[in-house]
């Protein structure tokens, strides 16, 4: 993946652990912090960050366990990603305007979970289909856990034929980009993350959430059904909620310039409320 040199780098040293997100735009300007998936990382949303405008403070973290962030034996769960995000949100306070959140997947419950119990730092957020799997609700995700590792054994083991056969639609270039990402990624991180998507809560975090939230949920890929949705729909009636059409799960690389375009609309029309 290209690693653009026009990023600077930001470091966030916590108790637990050290944070890596690269950066670019106006420093005094809105801070919008994206947060990956399960298996992505900083520079999963390249595409995305160079549509954003400059007079944004745009940054990308990677999520501990992946990048140039630390990578401890355990720690992989909502409150592990929490507590560094909220020491990243206590570095940007001197700005002073409160950090929009953009998180994909894993990343959207991060931010919702973040939400629920930081409303008062925040701007608001745009989640990205976030995995509705919880306690009392669904009890499958759509890629099980063994799809993941067999692609993270294929790359560690440079069997890049084996790799590029999971992704038969894919182009060279996208099989790269991929491949980068599981080499960014610890197996603890990906075993311990993909846990926490089925036995950790979201709903409640949803229903929690008082900042201002765009919900963009795929047509394709099964990770928020039409009934779930409908839930969602229900338990925060104030939230933005968005089908996006002709896109899976990774709606920000299948479409990055309506992804951009929506999330900047989001953040143009909640700043300015």
């Amino acid at each position: 993946m290209n690693q653009d040199e026009s990023f600077e780098h930001l470091f966030v040293k916590g108790v637990n652990a050290k944070i890596h997100l690269i950066t670019k735009g106006d420093k005094s300007g809105i801070p919008v912090i994206f947060l990956h998936g399960i298996t992505s990382y900083s520079y999963s949303f390249i595409k995305i960050l160079n549509l954003m405008p400059e007079k944004y403070y745009t940054l990308s973290m990677d999520i501990r366990g992946r990048g140039q962030s630390d990578s401890p034996k355990k720690g992989y769960m909502l409150e592990d990603y929490t507590e560094d995000l909220l020491n990243v949100v206590n570095a940007l306070t001197d700005n002073p305007i409160p950090p929009i959140l953009v998180g994909h997947s894993m990343g959207a419950r991060m931010a919702a979970a973040f939400g629920s119990r930081y409303s008062s730092l925040i701007s608001g957020m745009v989640l990205i289909d976030p995995p509705v799997n919880g306690p009392g609700q669904r009890e499958v995700y759509p890629n099980p856990l063994s799809m993941f590792l067999k692609q993270k054994e294929a790359v560690d083991q440079g069997e890049m034929e084996v790799f590029r056969g999971f992704f038969p639609s894919f182009t060279e270039e996208q099989v790269a980009e991929r491949a980068e990402e599981y080499r960014n990624n610890s197996l603890q991180a990906i075993i311990e993350s993909y846990e926490s998507l089925l036995r950790e809560p979201f709903q409640v975090f949803i229903k929690m959430l008082t900042a201002p939230a765009l919900l963009l949920a795929a047509e394709f890929g099964d990770t928020i059904r039409e009934n779930e949705l409908e839930v969602l729909k229900r338990l925060n009636p104030q939230m933005e909620v968005e089908r996006v059409k002709g896109v899976g799960h990774m709606i920000y690389k299948d479409n990055p310039e309506y992804t951009a375009d929506s999330i900047i609309s989001f953040i143009e029309k909640t700043i300015n409320q």
